[in-house]
């Protein structure tokens, strides 16, 4: 072929894609469809620079292709990609594939053009709406081995920008925690097999932070392909949050049921019947069951001694969610009723919010009361002690004044002085009686104390201390 004819000419204008032949660098040739690309007279393009027709960005890109095609290489069989200037305020991406023809004795480059606009502008409008997906987003090749495109969600989950992965710098698998790297490559190499997978492992960012991503695969087949792969997607997204919650609810269970089992307060969880779903070793005891497998057989509604009482802790704890100290008495197994003071909540489903449980800590008063009545005995026994020695040391004064007054007697020479001191002595002696008499009482009161104790009434002494009335 020495050039064209004109059946060429008509054949390469019938094209709906855009032709053109250079010679040197220069247009000798361009169809129709390649002037509408170029918004140019067609006429008007015989002899111009091709480069005048690609932006100043890629000129050195396109004509290294250009280049490398006349030299016969490898790049004959591939396309370049560029853009072409504005002329009109319209941008226009276009994808050219060339090759050589005989020309002149020489040769020259037989181009075609493929208007791509459409299609990149679909392309940016996706890959915007890729990059504002907080997922990192990875397309690989039909054999799983190469990249070739990524989101710049990588910045943030990697540390490291979307072109490192997708000029294959880096992999994923280059990230990973070396702990995980075993599990992490049988992943990959599974995924085609299995077609989609997930798994979660520990990365280690660019700034030497380690986090938990997971990476779910899915293998795209081609339509009507017969089966053959397309390409094979990967989502990766940080669950280090996640991960770290579960760390800590892991602890927090562990040390739940260290303090549930080892707790020397009786503590129980009930389902919304009243049934024991899970109780302590300390509620086992109180209750009076024989093991944990005998009471998660009883129902804690049994247990209440006044249907009343029970009502009204339920309709606090679905009011406000929580009851604290509340009073209660409890029957045991044995039938012995035990006083108790409750402290409950709800436990709510963590997805759904309803109500899965109720969760109590008792405490049992038996030991509080019996402090308070040893104490209350102990006040009481002081009260006495006190009042007891208050008449001993009353009488001892009476019985000293009584004893000076008869010596004083004894002495005596003059009637009307012997008159006043037997008048001084009757007294005493009437004081006397009433001593013995108070102490009479106090007697009386002690025996009432004994046969038929009643706490006693404390009354303020006047002095900042307590007595107790003794009735």
């Amino acid at each position: 072929m020495h050039f064209m004819n004109p059946e060429h000419i008509q054949l390469l204008d019938a094209l709906s894609q855009g032709a053109v032949i250079l010679s040197a660098g220069r247009i000798i040739f361009a169809n129709r469809c390649f002037a509408e690309i170029c918004r140019a007279d067609r006429e008007t393009l015989a002899g111009k620079s091709f480069s005048d027709f690609v932006i100043p960005e890629h000129r050195a890109r396109v004509d290294a292709y250009l280049g490398s095609v006349a030299q016969e290489s490898a790049a004959a069989r591939q396309t370049v990609k560029f853009t072409l200037p504005d002329t009109d305020g319209i941008e226009f991406f276009v994808e050219m594939q060339a090759g050589v023809i005989p020309h002149g004795g020489g040769f020259a480059l037989l181009c075609s053009l493929k208007d791509i606009t459409q299609k990149t502008k679909a392309n940016q409008k996706l890959k915007r709406i890729l990059d504002s997906i907080p997922e990192v987003i990875m397309a690989f090749d039909s054999q799983h081995s190469r990249i070739e495109a990524a989101n710049s969600a990588t910045e943030g989950i990697f540390g490291l920008p979307a072109d490192q992965f997708v000029g294959n710098i880096f992999h994923p698998i280059d990230l990973v925690l070396p702990e995980d790297s075993a599990k992490v490559q049988a992943f990959y190499v599974g995924l085609i097999d299995k077609e989609i997978d997930r798994i979660e492992y520990r990365i280690v960012h660019a700034n030497g932070d380690i986090r938990w991503v997971r990476d779910e695969g899915e293998v795209i087949y081609r339509e009507q392909g017969l089966g053959r792969i397309q390409q094979v997607y990967h989502f990766i997204k940080d669950v280090t949050d996640r991960k770290n919650d579960e760390e800590k609810l892991r602890v927090s269970e562990q040390k739940y049921r260290s303090i549930f089992q080892y707790s020397t307060d009786p503590i129980f969880v009930a389902m919304p019947d009243g049934s024991f779903a899970d109780i302590n070793q300390a509620a086992i005891a109180l209750f009076g069951y024989e093991n944990r497998e005998h009471a998660l057989t009883g129902n804690v509604v049994r247990h209440f001694t006044e249907e009343t009482e029970r009502k009204a802790i339920m309709t606090a704890l679905n009011r406000t969610g929580t009851v604290t100290d509340h009073p209660a008495r409890l029957r045991t197994l044995s039938g012995e009723v035990v006083d108790v003071v409750i402290t409950a909540g709800c436990r709510n489903n963590r997805h759904s919010g309803l109500l899965e449980s109720y969760q109590a800590i008792l405490h049992d008063m038996r030991p509080v009361i019996e402090r308070t009545e040893l104490e209350t005995y102990r006040r009481t026994m002081g009260g006495l002690s006190d009042r007891l020695n208050n008449i001993a040391q009353v009488q001892a004064m009476q019985y000293g004044l009584m004893s000076d007054y008869i010596e004083a007697l004894k002495s005596a020479t003059d009637g009307p002085r012997k008159e006043e001191l037997l008048f001084l002595l009757l007294e005493e002696v009437s004081d006397l009686k009433k001593s013995l008499e108070d102490l009479r009482v106090l007697g009386e009161k002690i025996r009432k104390i004994y046969h038929a104790p009643e706490p006693p009434v404390p009354v303020p002494d006047g002095t900042g201390g307590i007595l107790f009335e003794l009735k």
